[in-house]
């Protein structure tokens, strides 16, 4: 009842006061609040062991829908990590010796070599690709260096797919 008393006492200028300090107190607790439920991740990995793929899965998960130009960089990074990853794989084959089961498969892995690994495919440059990219792929000197992946780097969970990227 005090309490009351003193707020008929305020003049217009405090009250005003009051009420935008009582908003920010109401705020504060409301953020208060929101940081205990915040939970924080520190991911450790070594590099493409899918940290950023967690991130994006946990989005997908929780309902965080992705913008056009987020869905147009992520296929532009598939792209070029598919073709990166496949030239992985021939300089691989090389270098452990292992001969290309067809030979016509050979001008087909130069081409993949020639990539330059900073530039961006889009969509129609994927697509002059796919047709060496799927050939390497059924060839068995590029099946037996991706089983000894395990001596080199390599991250290739989308070659078995490569048709449905057309």
């Amino acid at each position: 009842m005090a309490a009351d008393i003193m707020v008929c006492c305020l003049s217009p200028e405090e009250k005003l006061q009051r009420l935008q300090s009582h908003t920010i107190d109401k705020e504060l607790s409301k953020q208060k609040l929101q940081y205990k439920r915040t939970v924080k991740i520190l991911l450790l990995g070594s590099g493409e062991s899918g940290k950023s793929t967690f991130l994006k899965q946990m989005k997908i998960i929780h309902g965080v829908n992705f913008e056009e130009d987020q869905v147009q960089e992520y296929k532009t990074t598939i792209y070029s990590n598919i073709v990166k990853g496949m030239k992985v794989l021939v300089d691989a084959r090389t270098k452990l010796n292992i001969s290309w089961q067809k030979t016509s498969n050979e001008a087909q892995g130069q081409l993949i070599y020639a990539y330059d690994n900073n530039v961006r495919l889009d969509e129609l440059q994927f697509q002059k690709f796919i047709p060496a990219l799927e050939n390497l792929w059924q060839d068995m000197g590029i099946k037996k260096a991706y089983e000894r992946r395990r001596e080199f780097q390599l991250v290739c969970l989308h070659f078995d797919n490569i048709s449905r990227k057309k």
